[in-house]
């Protein structure tokens, strides 16, 4: 019983060490409503904080049986495998961080706005810089079609039953259309 209560105080951290013994009696420094006096909330809203408790507290649970159940070398291999896969989602998120630098660098350099990163693909370098081609390719292509559509302008429109030119309708010429 000694080992399940150091597990569950490991699991649990040590400032829930009374509350590990299941009795389902809270510590009187984690009073949730402490400070929250005035708010108020629905049924609802208490139904679902309610349920998202329980469940953190069976996935705890779940995880502190299954430390239980196991040796002294399993355990210390599943805590080095939960600690690599901490370490590699940081060293991912930070790459990726790396990668939107660069990114609003090289949008910089392009003369592109930098509200275009959001298109670009960052789960590694290649995929990146094939993406900030396609996007750029893209803006450029946009840009240079509503340029053109702009510059373009509209065509002058001939009078239907007059004369084109007023000049010439001055001098009392007729034009044909």
């Amino acid at each position: 019983m000694q080992e399940n209560e150091i597990q569950t105080d490991e699991l649990f951290g040590s400032e829930n060490a009374e509350a590990a013994d299941c009795t389902g009696d809270e510590p009187a420094d984690n009073d949730p409503a402490e400070g929250d006096e005035d708010k108020l909330y629905t049924q609802s809203q208490l139904d679902e904080l309610i349920e998202t408790e329980r469940s953190e507290f069976a996935k705890k649970l779940a995880e502190a049986e299954k430390l239980a159940a196991m040796s002294e070398a399993e355990r210390s291999d599943y805590r080095r495998g939960q600690l690599d896969a901490e370490l590699a989602e940081r060293e991912a998120a930070v790459a990726k961080r790396e990668l939107m630098a660069d990114a609003y660098e090289m949008l910089e350099k392009a003369g592109l706005p930098k509200q275009l990163a959001v298109c670009l693909d960052y789960s590694d370098r290649k995929a990146c810089e094939r993406s900030f081609g396609t996007v750029s390719r893209a803006f450029e292509s946009a840009v240079s079609s509503a340029v053109n559509e702009r510059v373009r302008g509209k065509a002058p429109k001939l009078s239907a039953g007059g004369p084109a030119d007023a000049f010439l309708a001055g001098l009392g010429v007729q034009t044909t259309n």
